[in-house]
C-alpha cells in the first residue's frame, strides 16, 4: 500500500506520516546530496511547496519505516518549476486544477537495496496514477535528470510529453528536462500492465475513503469568485 497524506488527513494514520517524510528527505538530500538553497528544521528537509495544499504518496516497509516518498501540488498557485524553472518549458507552463505538479520522489537509499527500490518505485507511479485518476486531473507535470525519468515514468511504462529539452540547472550543471505525465485510464492500464500492479494500493488512512482535496486559489481568485456568484 502506498499511503496518502496531507493536512486534511493526516490524523488517520498511526503516526505523523508528513513529519516522517520530511526526515526522509533530511536524511538523502541534505546529509547525502549536500542540497544547499532549501530549509531544514529539526532533521526535516522542506520548502515553501510543503503547505496546506500538498499531498504526499508515501511508501513504507512491513516494519512502518518510511522508505519512499514523493508529492502533488496544485499548478493553480505558484508551483515550483512555473516559479524557479521556467527556462525547462518551451510552451506556457500549465495553471489548471486539472494538472499537478509531481516533485520530490526520494527513496531510502540506507534501508533499501537497489533491487529493492525497483518494488516500491513501481508502487509509487502506480499510486500517482491511482491517485489522479480519483481526483479527476489530466496530467502531473515535473522535471528530473533523465536516468531519473528513465528509471520511474519510462520504466513503468508511463508516456512522457516532453514540454522542452534537457537543459542544466543553473547551480549544478545538471541536465533535467520537463515533461507532462497524462492520466487516462488507457496510460493506467499499460502502467498495470508494466509493473504487474493491479489491486488499488492507495490508502487514505482510517475513514479517509471519501477524502478528496478542493481545488487551490489564491485569495484574490476566491473574492473575484464570490462576487460573481454573489451578483
Amino acid at each position: 500500500m502506498i499511503d496518502c497524506v496531507s493536512i486534511s488527513n493526516s490524523s488517520c494514520f498511526d503516526k505523523n506520516l508528513v513529519v516522517e517524510q520530511h526526515k526522509l528527505r533530511f536524511k538523502e538530500v541534505i546529509q547525502k546530496e549536500r542540497w544547499d538553497n532549501v530549509y531544514v528544521l529539526d532533521d526535516m528537509e522542506f520548502d515553501r511547496y510543503d503547505n496546506l495544499a500538498t499531498e504526499y504518496l508515501i511508501a513504507r516497509d512491513d516494519l512502518g519505516n518510511v522508505v519512499g516518498v514523493t508529492r502533488t501540488y496544485p499548478t493553480t498557485l505558484p508551483y515550483m518549476i512555473s516559479e524557479a524553472f521556467t527556462y525547462l518549458s518551451n510552451k506556457d507552463l500549465p495553471s489548471s486544477p486539472l494538472i499537478l505538479e509531481a516533485s520530490r520522489l526520494v527513496l531510502d537509499r540506507s534501508l533499501l537495496s537497489k533491487e529493492q527500490r525497483k518494488p516500491v518505485i513501481d508502487q509509487l507511479m502506480v499510486a500517482y496514477m491511482e491517485r489522479g485518476l480519483q481526483r479527476g486531473i489530466h496530467a502531473y507535470v515535473g522535471f528530473m535528470l533523465p536516468k531519473i525519468w528513465e528509471s520511474t515514468f519510462l520504466r513503468s511504462g508511463w508516456d512522457v510529453t516532453w514540454v522542452g529539452p534537457e537543459r542544466p540547472l543553473p547551480q549544478t550543471g545538471e541536465m533535467v528536462r520537463a515533461g507532462l505525465m497524462f492520466v487516462t485510464e488507457e496510460m493506467n492500464t499499460k502502467v498495470r500492465e508494466t509493473t504487474g500492479i493491479y489491486d488499488n494500493i492507495v490508502n487514505l488512512g482510517e475513514n479517509g475513503d471519501a477524502y478528496n482535496p478542493g481545488v487551490a486559489t489564491l485569495s484574490n481568485e476566491q473574492n473575484d469568485r464570490a462576487k460573481r456568484l454573489a451578483a
